[in-house]
């Protein structure tokens, strides 16, 4: 393995991280809270699971959460 010291002029700059704005935030719950409403629906088998995966779709596009990308799988 091969190792190199950087100097200081290499090293990468500080990135500041954003807060995210209160409608980002608002986004954040109202998806969460929907998404917890389908689970619900889900399990009482009042719809199925294609459903399911096309309204939690339909959810991330209109709600656009910042953590929901991470939570599922599909697009």
């Amino acid at each position: 393995m091969r190792m190199t010291q950087l100097s200081p002029n290499h090293q990468t700059p500080n990135h500041k991280q954003s807060k995210p704005t209160e409608e980002q935030l608002q986004n954040e719950l109202h998806f969460h809270l929907a998404e917890k409403m389908l689970m619900k629906l889900h399990e009482e088998e009042l719809i199925s699971h294609e459903e399911l995966n096309q309204i939690s779709k339909l959810n991330r596009q209109k709600f656009n959460p910042l953590l929901g990308p991470l939570m599922f799988d599909k697009p």
